[in-house]
C-alpha cells in the first residue's frame, strides 16, 4: 500500500477552505491555535519553498505541530461542510472550545486539556458521518456524540487518555455516562461505546516516529495498535462486563508524525481500531464492522 501524499500547497488550501467554513458557521476565530498553524504554514510557504531539498525535512517544531493538528480539523470541516448551519449548533460549540488551548499539544497540563477533549468529540462525530454510505453523526447527541446505521444508534462518549495508569478511571467514568444515557432510550436499537484517543500515551511529547522505507510503515502502524490492545484491553473489559450490555466496546484512536526515510516524507499517521466487548452477538458484531469500516476509510474530500 502506497502512503498517499499531497504538497504542502494543497495542505494549507485545504486548511484555509475550512478556517472560512468555521467562520462562517459561528466558530469564533480569535488569536488562537488555529490562527497561529495558518501564520505557520503561510511562513513556511514565504520562507522555505524555494529550497526544494528542504521539502519533506522540515522538523522545527512550530512546523510539525502545526501539520499534525491541522489534519483533524480539515477532517471536521470534510464531513460537515455541506450540512446547513442550523442544524451544526453542537459541532459549532465544540468547535469554538477545541480551537483553544496550548498552539502544541506536548504543551498541554492537566488544566489545560480541555479544549482539545472537546475537539476529540468533533473528530470522533466526523469519521463517523458518511452519509453516502448510511452512516450519520448525531448532532443532536446527549452524549458526546453518536451515530445513526440504520434502525441502530450508537451513543459514544470520548475521552483523551494521556497515561495507562488512567486508563480505568477514563473508562469507568465513559461506562457511568453511557448507563445514564441508556436509561432514557426508548427501543432496542440503541448501543453505546467509549472512545479512547491514546496518542499521548504512545507519544507523551511531540516526537517524530521514524520509519525506514514506505514498505514497513503500515504494518508498524498496526503493530502498534496491535501492541496497544493487546496490553490494556483487560482493563476496559473487566469493567465492561459490569456494565450495561449494550455498551458493546471500545473505540482506540492515535495519531502522531512519522517521518518515512526512503521516501524523505512527512507522514500524518491516525490509526482507528474497534475492540469488542466479549461475547457479543452477531448482530453487535455486524454493527461494529460497519463502525470499523467508517472510521478507518477516511472522510470523503
Amino acid at each position: 500500500m502506497s502512503i498517499k501524499s499531497e504538497s504542502y500547497d494543497a495542505i494549507h488550501e485545504r486548511y484555509s477552505n475550512t478556517i472560512e467554513w468555521m467562520a462562517e458557521i459561528g466558530v469564533k476565530l480569535g488569536p488562537n491555535r488555529v490562527a497561529r498553524y495558518d501564520k505557520v504554514l503561510r511562513e513556511w510557504k514565504q520562507n522555505y519553498k524555494t529550497d526544494s531539498k528542504h521539502e519533506g525535512k522540515v522538523i522545527f517544531p512550530d512546523f510539525v505541530s502545526s501539520i499534525f493538528e491541522i489534519y483533524d480539523f480539515v477532517d471536521v470541516y470534510s464531513a460537515f461542510n455541506d450540512i446547513p448551519k442550523e442544524s451544526l449548533t453542537a459541532i459549532v460549540t465544540k468547535l469554538n472550545k477545541g480551537v483553544n488551548g496550548p498552539t502544541n499539544a506536548a504543551e498541554e497540563t492537566p488544566k489545560t486539556t480541555e479544549a482539545r477533549n472537546y475537539f476529540f468529540e468533533a473528530a470522533v462525530a466526523a469519521r463517523f458521518h458518511r452519509p453516502f454510505s448510511g452512516i450519520e453523526a448525531i448532532l443532536d447527541a446527549d452524549t458526546d456524540t453518536g451515530v445513526r446505521i440504520d434502525k441502530s444508534k450508537v451513543w459514544v462518549e470520548c475521552k483523551r487518555v494521556t497515561t495507562p495508569d488512567k486508563i480505568s478511571n477514563n473508562v469507568q467514568k465513559a461506562t457511568k455516562q453511557l448507563e445514564s444515557a441508556l436509561k432514557n432510550k426508548v427501543g432496542c436499537g440503541h448501543r453505546a461505546m467509549v472512545a479512547l484517543d491514546v496518542s499521548k500515551i504512545l507519544n507523551k511529547g511531540d516526537m517524530i516516529f521514524v520509519k525506514n522505507s514506505e514498505s514497513e510503515f503500515p504494518a508498524s502502524v498496526d503493530a502498534i495498535m496491535d501492541d496497544f490492545v493487546e496490553e490494556y484491553s483487560n482493563i476496559w473489559h473487566s469493567i465492561l462486563e459490569r456494565r450495561n450490555p449494550k455498551i458493546i466496546g471500545v473505540i482506540i484512536r492515535f495519531a502522531f508524525m512519522t517521518s518515512v526515510e526512503d521516501r524523505n516524507l512527512l507522514v500524518h499517521t491516525s490509526q482507528w481500531a474497534v475492540n469488542p466487548r466479549q461475547g457479543l452477538s452477531k448482530t453487535d458484531e455486524q454493527l461494529q464492522r460497519i463502525l470499523v469500516k467508517s472510521l478507518t476509510h477516511g472522510i470523503r474530500q
